[in-house]
């Protein structure tokens, strides 16, 4: 009998407190989205099948950019849900979860990128998920790591273990152009292995799990320190690429 009921209370709940936007508040259509801050579905169009940044014209999805080519990245792909630059409405999200305080939205959030995750590997059981961590003082200063509320918000969508296995040991300030030798120095060192950690991420496949990718350069970083301690496999799962 409640299993009958079910779909009429919920009609009758929709009826009498209509589905909000979770970022704005508008009617939301879909449950959680008004049209105005609708995602995307889908990959974001043609992309590196390394770093998902945006290939040229003419040039296949999945197909390796010059940059990957010429010195491919330490981990094995990046996954993202949206274009930074292409969606004003991924934009709006992000900024949002990540500078106005609102860390209610990393779960909606999350669960984009576990539907993004399923989509490209569907057999992710032995899986880890290991947030790309704030320094201690920007954590302080925001009073959250967007990162960490995301990958938990993964891992609940997705049924996979999340490890806070990355400490980030210096502050990192963006420099130089995406690829740029400046970039990689900046973040050269940066990070280093929770000491507890190494035992969780030896002989697993990594999921880095980070709310932009702009360079590729921290990822690339954190890649490093992890398959040093051991990860078989390190990919990016990220909600959005800026390039």
């Amino acid at each position: 009998m409640a299993r009958c009921l079910g779909p009429h209370v919920d009609a009758l709940l929709d009826a009498v407190y209509p589905p909000a936007c979770r970022l704005c508040g508008a009617a939301a259509d879909d449950g959680w989205s008004c049209a105005e801050h609708r995602l995307p579905e889908g990959p974001p169009g043609e992309r590196c099948g390394r770093c998902a940044g945006r290939l040229p014209r003419g040039l296949p999805d999945g197909y390796p950019c010059a940059e990957c080519r010429g010195a491919p990245p330490r981990f094995g792909r990046a996954v993202v849900a949206l274009d930074y630059r292409a969606s004003e409405a991924g934009r709006a999200w992000i900024l949002a979860l990540k500078h106005g305080g609102r860390r209610d939205l990393a779960a909606p959030l999350g669960a984009v990128l576990g539907r993004r995750l399923l989509a490209v590997a569907a057999r992710a059981e032995d899986a880890l998920l290991v947030p790309v961590p704030l320094h201690p003082l920007r954590r302080l200063e925001r009073g959250y790591d967007q990162a960490l509320l995301l990958a938990r918000a993964v891992g609940r969508a997705v049924d996979l273990d999340v490890a806070r296995a990355l400490v980030r040991r210096r502050s990192t300030r963006v420099q130089g152009a995406p690829g740029s030798p400046s970039r990689t120095a900046n973040v050269r060192g940066a990070f280093r292995l929770d000491n507890s950690a190494e035992p969780s991420v030896a002989g697993r496949a990594v999921w880095l799990v980070d709310d932009v990718v702009t360079s590729g350069a921290t990822a690339n970083e954190c890649a490093r320190v992890l398959r040093r301690a051991g990860a078989r496999r390190v990919d990016v799962l990220a909600l959005a690429r800026a390039g």
